[in-house]
């Protein structure tokens, strides 16, 4: 009974609460129009918090007008400070009874497990990091470029390191010192313009402090890895990530939009021809020659389109708008309706 109770009382509700949260924000996102990526990226971190809160919370079945007739009970309702700092009374045989050893130990085993991976990637981004630091008489054209970015961007400059590894897509390590990784191997095929874009996209995730928003929302993903949902709102976080990057190149580096994308169509386009060992014959013009799936396609083309429609001007929202939209994710993150369906004797908690 333990094990159907946990799956009617938190995993079932848990994956609920995502789904619906995760509609919620995607119809919100919507209606208002929000074209602010931090305002998004936030929003979307409600699937992965408000689920911690229906962990957290132990509902109490006698506070509620139950109505055994009815298949569903409803009700409109804020999270009880005190049914979440309130401990399970179990009495003290509950440390005898198999079925809670064996839940307590799934729970280390999956901590653990966790924790495990969190300083395996951790160790692992560090020691790409440093696999071959490079300086500005290594690589001046590189740091050129970076130079000239930061002094637009506002950034502290950082350190340049090669990885001779399979990974060819650039990516920042660090979140208060950062380290921008390139793969020489893309470097050498890539033309100035090319390469402008690429590295100046990656100085604004630094900007952005994108690394600490990828690991927060990480952590929380892995945290409820059973549910379908978190992943889908990772996916969103990220793809949000990359393009706000890519606004912000075009709103600092004084190319046009479309000199952008195409940059940025060109380097996909040889990080594939490299990875395919095909070589390129000439740069892209057009999607439907990349060699790429049709999610990717429709993926890169959503990306491209968001470059070309940017304005530099209204990236961000200003003031009062975002206080709006604070206001309506503080009021999603606490406002609850509750379901409550009762089978046979159990009870399972949707809200």
């Amino acid at each position: 009974m333990i094990f159907l109770e946990i799956l009617t009382n938190y995993i079932l509700p848990i994956i609920y609460d995502s789904f619906v949260s995760l509609v919620l924000v995607l119809f919100f996102l919507f209606i208002f129009r929000i074209k602010d990526s931090n305002i998004r990226i936030l929003f979307f971190f409600l699937p992965l918090i408000k689920p911690f809160i229906v962990i957290a919370e132990k509902i109490d079945v006698n506070k509620y007008n139950i109505n055994p007739e009815k298949l569903i009970n409803i009700y409109q309702r804020l999270p009880d400070p005190n049914n979440i700092f309130k401990l399970p009374d179990r009495g003290p045989a509950v440390i005898f009874d198999i079925n809670y050893l064996i839940i307590l130990l799934a729970i280390i085993s999956i901590f653990s497990i966790l924790i495990i991976r969190w300083v395996t990637l951790f160790l692992f981004y560090r020691n790409l990091a440093y696999e071959d630091k490079v300086w500005r008489k290594d690589v001046p054209e590189i740091y050129n470029i970076i130079d000239d970015y930061i002094k637009k961007i506002k950034i502290k400059a950082p350190d340049v390191s090669l990885t001779h590894r399979n990974y060819l897509s650039p990516f920042i390590v660090g979140i208060k010192n950062c380290i921008i990784v390139l793969s020489p191997n893309l470097i050498e095929k890539l033309n100035r313009d090319e390469k402008e874009t690429l590295i100046q996209h990656e100085l604004s995730h630094i900007k952005r402090k994108d690394s600490l928003i990828s690991w927060a929302a990480l952590i929380l993903r892995d945290l409820l890895f059973f549910n379908p949902f978190a992943y889908i709102t990772y996916y969103l976080i990220k793809t949000e990530q990359e393009k706000d990057s890519d606004k912000l190149v075009v709103k600092y580096s004084g190319k046009p939009s479309k000199e952008i994308s195409k940059n940025i169509l060109n380097v996909i386009l040889k990080i594939r021809s490299i990875a395919t060992s095909k070589p390129v014959s000439e740069p892209v013009q057009s999607f439907s020659f990349l060699p790429l799936s049709l999610f990717n396609q429709i993926k890169l083309k959503n990306r491209i389109n968001s470059i070309i429609k940017t304005n530099p001007a209204k990236i961000y929202s200003s003031i009062f708008p975002r206080i709006l939209m604070y206001i309506l994710f503080i009021t999603l993150l606490l406002f609850q309706i509750l379901f409550i369906f009762k089978i046979n004797n159990s009870y399972i908690f949707f809200r």
